[in-house]
């Protein structure tokens, strides 16, 4: 998994696994959805907006800094939402879900 990614959202979270989990997924599906060919797996659930992205989020923004500075690719992004989906499974297994 890309390190750029990993140390990012480490240091975003401020203790609500849950929450920084679902943030950054959110960020990770609009991202996927708005700014690359790549498809979302449709046991991710995602439906996007039709509003569009949520720009406005501060991992979305990571998202396209890292990407416009070359530090990720499409296949990175995808690859760090299958590793969050497989934590927000466990999360929610553990009954840390809201």
């Amino acid at each position: 998994m890309n390190e750029v990614l990993k140390h990012e959202f480490r240091a975003t979270n401020d203790g609500d696994a849950w929450g920084n989990c679902m943030q950054w997924l959110f960020a990770i599906c609009d991202y996927l959805t708005f700014e690359t060919d790549e498809c979302i797996p449709d046991e991710w659930q995602f439906r996007a907006s039709p509003m569009g992205a949520n720009e406005d989020c501060f991992c979305y923004q990571s998202l396209r800094h890292f990407a416009f500075e070359q530090e990720i690719t499409d296949a990175d992004v995808l690859e760090f939402g299958k590793v969050l989906i497989r934590l927000r499974d466990i999360l929610e297994h553990k009954g840390l879900s809201y």
